[in-house]
């Protein structure tokens, strides 16, 4: 696949044969799109996220669970997939303040 702007549909690539154009795909857990934007990667991040703190509401309810141990489990799991590949996002000004 290639991402592109353009709106053909396919191309021919000598070396690689016919290439389906797309205005995006999501690559080894990334979204590329055509834009350059980082905006849909980290909203997509924090769906994500979300989803694993709610997975473990469980553990967040239990009273026998201590603070300590609740919150090494939100750096271990619930951040880690936030900031998964996070080094190569863009952040503008009206994300960061989102």
């Amino acid at each position: 696949m290639i991402v592109d702007r353009e709106h053909d549909n396919n191309r021919e690539i000598k070396s690689v044969g016919r290439c389906e154009v797309v205005q995006s795909f999501v690559y080894l857990g990334s979204l590329i799109d055509n834009s350059g934007s980082c905006e849909k990667k980290i909203r997509q991040h924090i769906q994500q996220a979300r989803v694993a703190m709610t997975k473990l509401t469980k553990i967040w309810r239990d009273h026998n669970i201590t603070k300590a141990t609740k919150m090494s489990l939100v750096q271990s799991l619930v951040f880690s997939i936030f900031l998964y590949a996070s080094e190569a996002w863009t952040v503008k000004r009206q994300i960061e303040l989102a």
